[in-house]
């Protein structure tokens, strides 16, 4: 028998990681000999760069939509192929593709000459992947990593600035501190219970009637590490200052990309491996980082006057839905979860989008987008400030638009699951918070600027993100059913 036999299946399910993995090669490659020639022209390099880069993703997510093994554990159980998997690779690419085709002209801005910054999102698409896919408590940490070491660089990427460098230094010692959170509640499990395999813990802890106290400390302080990367509160403190402090590009990423991949491994380690935990643990752990992630996120917002702060306080409400929507503890629960990150990844692609744009305006390259800097924009372009204000209503809540129907759906679970205070709280945090994202129209269509101001135009590729975005929102209202189907056919993967 062929030793290659034994792993077809393994290798065939795992062709996207391949060929991603063999696609950073031949970036480095193409950049690394064609980089000297660029060095002194600029536009030589960076459009190539961008074609390849999204050939590559576009592949990838093809390759994705198109595996033939459709649901089974491989390598030895350390990571597994199933529907929730494919939908979230084929979300995050799509994020993936939306920041590739709006770097160009931000890069021209910010004379940002390096090729790596376009092998470090393949390699984020990689890193994400290989996170989704993950099995085991080692293969996530190591996927954790991997993705965590490309986010500090990016986060210091301006090296003339304080601000990107202090936010690469936070990011990097506060992210280091939740790694070593992660790793000490990985031990803990291992040593109460032998394995780190989600599947064998799954059987393991089905009809456990007692279990160690080392248990309850190391699942903690294991989930304590991933919420601390989608930036629940309270563990939040890095958020706002990275947001602001980095590139505007670099916060599009932060804020579109990752989300998903680690609500996907959130929901796996608790819906799968420790459901048996649930009454006991998650239900209060996920209530309390819901609770508090609403009250930072709407109270926070309320005096902000810098965007990229506005929108990191935004997150955090955000956030703050999803962790009550898991507290539910039903199988509606984490379909309202799904759904909710998909709308608002497509929303917060079109306001990044248009930070992105704005960040090109602004004169100073030193200083930091206020409100101020969006005066203006109705009558420079009424087309794109229409766009704003209609996802700023969507991410306000406010009927019939996208937002509305997601945040709806967190509150039909909560009601089912009769948490009602919780669901009375929800909806006093969103009005609430609607202030400050009303506040926002207020300044595009009612603030008079005493000074010129210029907006330059769209480029195409960014165009096109805030078509296909805006389109999103605006297909759900006509006809939502497509939403619903695959989240309700990711979530119910989740289950079986």
């Amino acid at each position: 028998m062929k030793f290659a036999l034994l792993f077809q299946n393994d290798t065939a399910a795992f062709l996207p990681e391949l060929f991603l993995a063999i696609a950073i090669l031949v970036l480095l490659l193409h950049g690394s000999f064609l980089g000297v020639t660029a060095a002194s022209l600029y536009t030589y390099l960076t459009p190539s760069m961008i074609r390849l880069t999204s050939t590559i993703l576009f592949l990838s997510l093809l390759l994705v939509l198109n595996n033939a093994v459709e649901s089974q554990t491989l390598w030895n159980a350390l990571f597994i192929t199933d529907q929730l998997g494919t939908w979230s690779k084929f979300i995050i690419f799509i994020g993936l593709l939306f920041c590739v085709s709006v770097c160009e002209a931000s890069m021209f801005s910010a004379r940002f000459r390096a090729y790596e910054f376009f092998v470090f999102i393949i390699s984020i698409g990689l890193s994400l992947s290989l996170l989704i896919s993950s099995y085991d408590l080692l293969s996530i940490y190591l996927s954790m990593e991997f993705l965590s070491l490309i986010f500090y660089v990016l986060a210091a990427w301006k090296k003339n600035s304080y601000f990107s460098a202090e936010a690469g230094l936070k990011y990097f010692i506060l992210g280091s501190v939740a790694s070593i959170f992660f790793l000490f509640g990985a031990s803990l499990i291992y040593f109460a219970m032998g394995t780190t395999n989600l599947g064998s813990l799954a059987l393991l802890t089905e009809n456990l009637t007692t279990s160690s106290p080392f248990m309850y400390v190391g699942l903690i302080c294991l989930v304590s590490a991933l919420v601390f990367k989608i930036g629940a509160a309270p563990y939040h403190m890095w958020i706002a200052d990275v947001y602001e402090g980095a590139p505007a590009l670099v916060s599009f990423l932060f804020a579109v990309v990752p989300k998903f991949a680690f609500f996907v491994v959130i929901l796996r380690i608790v819906f799968t491996s420790f459901w048996s935990f649930f009454p006991t643990l998650w239900e209060d752990f996920f209530c309390i980082c819901g609770l508090l992630s609403l009250l930072i996120g709407c109270l926070c917002g309320l005096g902000e006057t810098k965007i990229k702060r506005l929108l990191a306080f935004s997150s955090i409400g955000h956030v703050g839905f999803l962790c009550l929507g898991l507290a539910s503890g039903s199988i509606e629960g984490v379909q309202a979860v799904l759904f909710y990150l998909l709308i608002y990844m497509l929303t917060a692609a079109f306001l990044w989008v248009y930070v992105v744009h704005l960040d090109l305006a602004s004169t100073p390259s030193g200083t930091l987008l206020t409100f101020a800097d969006g005066i203006g924009l109705a009558r420079s372009n009424p087309l794109l400030a229409l766009g704003v204000v209609l996802m700023i209503f969507s991410l306000a809540g406010i009927p019939p638009f996208g937002g509305f129907f997601a945040k709806l759906n967190i509150f039909v679970g909560l009601v089912d699951s009769s948490f009602y205070i919780l669901a009375l709280f929800t909806v006093f945090t969103s009005v609430i918070s609607a202030f400050y994202y009303l506040r926002l129209i207020k300044i595009f269509y009612f603030e008079k600027n005493n000074n010129w101001f210029f907006f330059p135009s769209l480029s195409k590729g960014a165009g096109m993100v805030l078509v296909l975005s805006c389109l999103s929102i605006l297909f759900f209202m006509l006809s939502p059913n497509l939403f619903y189907l695959i989240t309700y056919k990711a979530g119910l993967a989740l289950m079986f």
